[in-house]
C-alpha cells in the first residue's frame, strides 16, 4: 500500500472515532504476530464485542455503537495468510469462492472467526467474536428468572430468539452449561462451529460439529440421528429450513428437552415463522402447541456513553392458557398476554427497557430500536411520535 493510501485510510479512521485506544490496553504494542497481537487484545480489559481485521487497516474493535482502531499499525496480507492457516489448513482451496467459518481455543478464550475476501483486489478480511473459556452462570447473565424454569424441565421445545449478534449462543452455552452442573443428563449438541466447549460436570457433553468437514453434514442430518444417540437434552445450533423446524418439534414430542436458536426479532414473530417454517396446518400448529415450552427473545442494547451493552429479554412460557394462543396462531393475543405479564411467567421486552431509559442507561432512540413492541413503548413513556 502507498503512503498517500496508508494516511488517507488513518483519516477515515480518525472519521470513525477520534485516538487510539491502544494506550488503555497494559503493555499493547505492534510488535509480534498477528496473532500474538490478538491475543493481547482479547485478555485486555477493553470492553469489546468484535474485532476487525481488514488487509492494510488497522486492527479495529466494537465497542456498542463505536469502531476504535488499536493503533495506527496495519495489517499485512501477510498477516492474514498467518491467521488463515492457524484456523484452516486448507483455506486456500475455497476462501476465493465463499467465506469459511472456524472457532479455535487461543490463549484464554474460544473464538470464533468468519474469513472472507472482499474488493476487485481480493484482501483478506476477518471478523471475530470472543467467548469465555467457560460459560457465564445462568444466573449471573441476566437473562430472568424465567430461564432457570426452561433449563429445569424435561422435555419440550425451548427457543432463543433475536437478531445476529445478539448474544444467543452465549446464553443457550449458560443454559446447557448450568444443566450440566445440576443435574445427570446426556446432553447433545449440532453447532456450526463450536463455539464453547462444556466440559463435563454432572453430564455427559457429546458435542457434534456440523459442515462437510465436520461430525454431521447438516443440521437436520444431526436432528434425525439424535433420538438413537438416547439424549436428555438436545441443542440444535438454528432452525433456518422447514425439515430442521420439524426434527424440532418431533424430538421435543419423543421426549428430550431441546433447545435452538431463531433468527427472529420478537416472541410472537418466532411462533408465527415456526408456523410458517412446519407449514401452516392445524395437525402443525397443534404439534407446536403440545411441544414448545417457552421462548426467550433477547436484545443488546448499547448505553448511553456506547461503551458497553445492556442485555434485555422477552419471554414467553407456554403455560395451557399460552398453548391455546400458539395453537390458535393468535399472534396479537401473545403480544397482549406478554404485556399483561402472562400469569406470573412470561413479560414483555418494555418491561425491561423502560426502566433502564428511566435511570438514564440507554437512551430512548436505542430503546425504541430494540424494543418488539414500539408503540406500547411509546405509551409506557407517554410519548407522541
Amino acid at each position: 500500500m502507498s503512503g498517500k493510501q496508508a494516511r488517507a485510510t488513518q483519516g477515515e479512521l480518525e472519521g470513525i472515532k477520534a485516538g487510539s485506544i491502544g494506550g488503555a490496553i497494559p503493555g499493547f504494542d505492534d510488535f509480534g504476530s498477528l496473532i500474538e497481537r490478538i491475543i493481547r487484545v482479547l485478555n485486555s480489559s477493553v470492553v469489546f464485542s468484535d474485532i476487525f481485521l481488514h488487509e492494510d487497516s488497522p486492527i479495529m474493535l466494537k465497542q456498542s455503537k463505536r469502531l476504535v482502531p488499536v493503533s495506527n499499525a496495519l495489517v499485512t496480507a501477510s498477516d492474514m495468510m498467518e491467521l488463515f492457516d492457524a484456523l484452516e489448513r486448507n483455506w486456500r482451496d475455497f476462501i476465493g469462492r465463499r467465506a469459511f467459518d472456524r472457532a479455535i481455543d487461543l490463549s484464554n478464550w474460544r473464538i470464533r472467526a468468519n474469513c472472507f475476501t472482499y474488493g476487485a483486489r481480493r484482501q483478506y478480511g476477518c471478523v471475530i467474536r470472543r467467548f469465555p473459556a467457560v460459560p457465564v452462570p445462568l444466573v449471573d447473565l441476566g437473562v430472568g428468572t424465567e430461564a432457570l424454569e426452561f433449563v429445569g424441565a424435561r422435555r419440550g421445545l425451548v427457543l432463543v430468539v433475536g437478531d445476529t449478534g445478539q448474544g444467543k449462543s452465549t446464553t443457550i452455552a449458560s443454559m446447557l452449561d448450568h444443566i450440566n452442573s445440576t443435574r445427570a443428563a446426556h446432553i447433545l449438541t449440532f453447532e456450526d462451529p463450536i463455539e464453547q466447549r462444556l466440559a463435563p460436570k454432572k453430564s455427559l457433553i457429546t458435542q457434534r460439529e456440523v459442515g462437510p468437514d465436520g461430525d454431521v453434514e447438516s443440521f437436520y442430518a444431526g436432528a434425525l440421528d439424535a433420538l438413537r444417540e438416547r439424549p436428555d437434552v438436545v441443542m440444535i445450533g438454528e432452525i433456518r429450513e422447514p425439515e430442521v423446524a420439524r426434527e424440532a418439534v418431533a424430538l421435543a414430542e419423543s421426549g428430550p428437552l431441546v433447545f435452538a436458536t431463531l433468527h427472529a426479532r420478537s416472541v410472537d414473530f418466532a411462533v408465527a415463522k415456526m408456523h410458517r417454517l412446519l407449514g401452516g396446518t392445524e395437525m402443525a400448529s397443534e404439534a407446536l402447541a403440545h411441544s414448545l415450552r417457552g421462548v426467550l427473545c433477547q436484545a443488546l442494547v448499547p448505553s448511553a456513553e456506547g461503551d458497553r451493552s445492556y442485555l434485555v429479554t422477552e419471554c414467553f412460557s407456554v403455560t395451557k392458557p399460552a398453548a391455546g394462543l400458539v395453537q390458535a396462531r393468535d399472534y396479537d393475543g401473545i403480544r397482549a398476554f406478554l404485556d399483561n405479564g402472562g400469569d406470573g411467567k412470561s413479560h414483555a421486552m418494555n418491561s425491561h427497557l423502560a426502566p433502564l431509559i428511566s435511570q438514564k442507561k440507554i437512551s430512548v432512540d436505542d430503546a425504541r430500536i430494540a424494543s418488539t413492541d414500539r408503540p406500547g413503548l411509546d405509551r409506557m413513556l407517554g410519548m407522541k411520535w
